[in-house]
């Protein structure tokens, strides 16, 4: 007996797994925008710290196994606090101590140094055995030129009201024209794109985005620099005319440089912030080093880049540190001539090792500590100041 075929029921049929996606969208929706409320109102990972521009990582604990560099730790322990820097949490009596921040790229930051062998750190704790209530912190961002330097002073370090502020200046302006990737990398805005402003505007995105890097940093964590190997095998002749053309084309960049370190300068006397630069140390130039015996002016750094053009280079710009210091009376200590050339505190060219970080800060504490007891004697421990 023919049976008729409910045609109802196939439609229906047809329809309920478009029904269940549309539904499932707008669940998802749903969700998403009560989560996007509910973090927005209390948000308890704090994995960000936002500025008007400038954004920073917070309260956050990165381990990172390093077997491919043996000048650095086996497990480097990297750790930033409520403010997004490397150093101890901001004292609830802040206005007693004598507060210190150190603003630099990767030069400063000691991304792969463990926390108590960064420079920053050791130069706190030598400070500490003259001054009393000492608080350092350090604001290094890896890559970040004077470019980022004055977006961190500006949206975050000056609103501290710290009474120093110490910036270590040089490598990462080299040949720098425009905001670099790493400047723009931490900065809102920085791209236009719909993909970087739902991510910059949105907690939940962000959230699943800085789980998945914790993630992958646990399961790719063995990330550190690669070391130079010192040796004779490489070298690279330069002609004077190819070296000095490439120092001559310095120009074009050295006046932009000039006007930053002003403005960082200016708004750090304007906020009574006492401002001092630090030229940027580097490895390769005249003389052999000391361990390996290497030629470091010959030595070829980079293709068409020996150690004599890159130190040539450098100095170009720490030389307009230098003159800054003498036309706004403030304090540029000299790093740059004062640590020595050695593969025993370098592990590249510019990246210090534990001992190298050592070295900078009892090379900065002897430049700085003078200045400190005589600007703010009331921290000076008594029976210490000579």
């Amino acid at each position: 007996m023919y049976k008729p075929v409910c045609m109802k029921g196939k439609k229906w049929r047809s329809r309920k797994p478009v029904k269940i996606a549309l539904y499932s969208i707008y669940l998802f929706v749903i969700v998403f925008i009560a989560l996007e409320i509910i973090l927005r109102i209390y948000n308890p990972f704090h994995l960000r710290l936002k500025g008007d521009k400038i954004i920073l990582p917070v309260n956050q604990h990165q381990t990172i196994t390093n077997s491919i560099n043996p000048k650095l730790d086996s497990v480097i322990v990297n750790t930033r606090n409520g403010l997004g820097f490397r150093g101890p949490e901001w004292p609830k009596d802040g206005k007693k101590h004598l507060s210190i921040i150190t603003v630099g790229g990767s030069t400063t930051e000691c991304h792969f140094l463990n926390d108590q062998f960064t420079w920053p750190y050791l130069l706190g704790q030598k400070l500490g055995d003259s001054l009393n209530n000492v608080w350092l912190n350090n604001a290094g961002m890896d890559g970040h030129s004077t470019y980022g330097h004055l977006i961190m002073l500006n949206d975050h370090v000056k609103k501290l009201h710290p009474s120093v502020v110490l910036f270590l200046t040089g490598i990462n302006d080299v040949e720098t024209a425009s905001p670099s990737f790493h400047d723009n990398l931490s900065t809102r805005g920085a791209w236009s794109d719909f993909k970087h402003y739902i991510f910059e505007n949105s907690e939940v995105l962000n959230l699943l985005l800085n789980l998945s890097r914790g993630w992958r940093a646990q399961k790719f964590n063995n990330t550190t620099h690669d070391m130079v190997v010192l040796n004779n095998d490489t070298l690279l002749r330069l002609p004077d005319s190819v070296i000095n053309k490439r120092v001559a084309d310095q120009q074009t960049y050295l006046t932009a440089y000039r006007s930053r370190l002003l403005q960082l300068a200016d708004t750090c006397i304007a906020n009574h912030i006492l401002p001092v630069f630090v030229t940027q140390p580097n490895q390769f130039g005249a003389g052999k080093d000391p361990l390996t015996g290497a030629d470091l002016e010959l030595f070829e750094v980079e293709p068409g880049l020996n150690g004599k053009l890159i130190w040539r280079m450098l100095e170009e710009y720490n030389e307009v540190v230098r003159n800054l210091g003498r036309e706004k009376q403030v304090l540029v200590i000299d790093l740059a001539r004062l640590l020595p050339k050695s593969s025993v505190y370098f592990y590249d060219a510019s990246h210090f090792t534990n001992a190298g970080a050592e070295k900078v800060a009892s090379l900065l504490a002897a430049d700085l500590l003078p200045v400190l007891e005589k600007q703010f004697p009331e921290y000076v421990k008594a029976g210490s100041k000579k």
